[in-house]
Parts: C-alpha cells; sequence; structure tokens
C-alpha cells in the first residue's frame, strides 16, 4: 500500500493559530486554500466560500465544508486510506478543515493532460477507483443516509450544469428536464460529484481523490459523465493528441465497466451531453475555452442529448 504523504498530527496545530506562515494556492473557484507551513510540517487548510469565484452569480451553503469531511472519511474507508488525504482537524463555525499534503511525486492530472502527456494506466486506474467507489457503497443505508441531502449538488451541478443550459437551449429544454428527473429517481451510491483530472493527483496508475464538497447520495452515472466530459473535451482542443485522450478515455470506460454497475448505458450518455454544453455554456466554463473547437463540441452533445444510443457503446462516444 503506497503512502504517498508528508503527515503532521493531528493535534499539533491550533486550528485558530494565526501566527503560522501561509502560501494560497490558486486555480479554485469554490474554496480558499492554502498550505500552512507549521514546525511539524506542511499541511492544507480549506475554507468553503459562500459565493463561487466565477462571472455568474453563483452561491452555496459553505457548510458543504463538513460534507466533505465526512466524505473523506467515507473514502478512505471504502476504497483505503491511500487513495485520499488524511483529514488532521475540523472548524464547522468556520467552514474549514486541515488535510495533510500529497507528496510532491503526485501530479495533477489535468495539468499532465493540457500538456500532451496522457497515460493509459491513469486512465484505467481512475475508472477502477470510481467503480469501486460506487459498487462499494450501493446498499450501504449509513452511508445513503449520511450523505442523503443533496442540495449543495443541486446548487453547485444540477442548477448551473443542467437548468442554465437548458436556458440557453429552449429546444433542449425538455430532454434536458427529463435527464434531471432521471437523476434525481437514481440515487443508489456515493457520488464523488467533481471527479474530473483537476481534482485527481497521480502519479502512473496511483491515484490520490480530492475535492469531494459535493459528495451525496445519488446517481452514479454522474461521476462517469463528469469525468468523460473532461477527458472528450480536451480532445477537441486545437492541435491536441485526439487519439490518445480517445484512447485514455475507452480505458477510463472500460475498466469501469469492469465492475459490472449497470449504469454505462443511454442515460448516461446524455448526462455526458448536459455536462459537454455547461462547460461549454454554464456558470463555470472550462479555463480552456478559446482552444476549443467549440461547434464541434456543441454538435456532439446536442446529438448525445437528444439521440443517445440505446446501448451506450464506447465508440459511439469516443
Amino acid at each position: 500500500m503506497i503512502d504517498p504523504r508528508h503527515t503532521t498530527s493531528p493535534g499539533s496545530n491550533d486550528p485558530g493559530d494565526s501566527s503560522l506562515n501561509e502560501t494560497p494556492l490558486t486555480g479554485g473557484v469554490s474554496s480558499d486554500i492554502r498550505i500552512v507551513h507549521a514546525p511539524s510540517g506542511d499541511y492544507v487548510v480549506k475554507r468553503a466560500l459562500p459565493k463561487l469565484r466565477v462571472k455568474a452569480d453563483w452561491f452555496s451553503d459553505p457548510a458543504r465544508s463538513s460534507t466533505e469531511v465526512n466524505a473523506l472519511h467515507a473514502m478512505s474507508s471504502l476504497l483505503g486510506p491511500s487513495h485520499v488525504p488524511r483529514v488532521l482537524w475540523s472548524d464547522e463555525s468556520s467552514h474549514r478543515f486541515a488535510m495533510e499534503l500529497i507528496d510532491a511525486r503526485f501530479k495533477n492530472w489535468k495539468n499532465l493532460l493540457l500538456c500532451g502527456i496522457v497515460d493509459n494506466d491513469t486512465a484505467r486506474a481512475a475508472g477502477r477507483l470510481l467503480a469501486q467507489l460506487h459498487a462499494r457503497s450501493t446498499g450501504n443505508a449509513a452511508l445513503a443516509a449520511q450523505f442523503a441531502d443533496n442540495r449543495t449538488f443541486i446548487e453547485l451541478r444540477i442548477q448551473p450544469f443542467f437548468e442554465r443550459v437548458a436556458q440557453k437551449n429552449p429546444e433542449l429544454r425538455s430532454a434536458i428536464h427529463h435527464v434531471i428527473e432521471a437523476i434525481y429517481a437514481n440515487r443508489c451510491a456515493l457520488v464523488h460529484g467533481d471527479y474530473s483530472p483537476k481534482n485527481l493527483l497521480v502519479d502512473g496508475e496511483d491515484v490520490v481523490i480530492l475535492d469531494c464538497e459535493v459528495a451525496h447520495w445519488g446517481d452514479p452515472r454522474f461521476d462517469i459523465a463528469f469525468c468523460v466530459a473532461h477527458l472528450l473535451l480536451k480532445s477537441f482542443r486545437h492541435e491536441a493528441s485526439e487519439a490518445r485522450l480517445r484512447s485514455a478515455t475507452r480505458e477510463f470506460l472500460t475498466e469501469y465497466r469492469g465492475a459490472g454497475l449497470p449504469v454505462v448505458d443511454d442515460r448516461l450518455a446524455q448526462q455526458l451531453g448536459c455536462v459537454l454544453l455547461a462547460r461549454l455554456e454554464g456558470d463555470s466554463p472550462v479555463d480552456y475555452l478559446d482552444e476549443l473547437n467549440a461547434p464541434a463540441v456543441k454538435a456532439f452533445a446536442t446529438l448525445l442529448i437528444v439521440s443517445p444510443p440505446s446501448c451506450f457503446d464506447i465508440e459511439a462516444v469516443t
């Protein structure tokens, strides 16, 4: 079992100690994240923001910080402690918690993909871990009760990703509303809610999962669609290595399907189409939007929404 972390004793640093040096981290929109430099070792403090750092008026209850802490504990139990950062302390009153700093050998998967570094071992590991999260949580009544509240998912995913896209595309409104209804009707597993390359730190087939503040008991198809959408979007970038990125997408899906969960279907295809459109036209478009062949993405996404394959075939979406 790998142990890819610098660790700090949970009791060694007071959550209210303002004398410690900090380094703010950039790139996130929903939280303030800092590396704290303490005598006992560096660690990370994350504070949920009530208003996200985007142009749109996008708000979410910062109490989701507690959900993330609970989800990190749950994923550690389901997947093993080597695949999530260890929680050091949490402070519900300020919507903050501390976690250990991941070892520098791990790199952000999104950054690697944008640089043209595509490793199918990583894609397979990401698909396998997601399948394990869903399969091992399915039927767990305690987890279903603990993560039953899906308000954050509605605030951070349904409203900005699905409803906003429906508003901007009246011809798709009915189909997208049916997709939303299906998501609500198929709650059967612990869903990460933000399972994308930017939230996976990787070193070959070793993967650490971050940022689970949108975790909830829900439809596992969403996690698959979310990750596949981001893999495919990168293949639509001008001068991107389309063949290698599509291959990684196939490997991710093939590994997930190996778990035998009956969720790789037409409803997954429709969710994928919605997420693709949302990253073009929603409240939080991808940060490489000007590099995309946007018309091709929109045409592809629209086809998935209105005419999804009756039997979801990997080749059909890659």
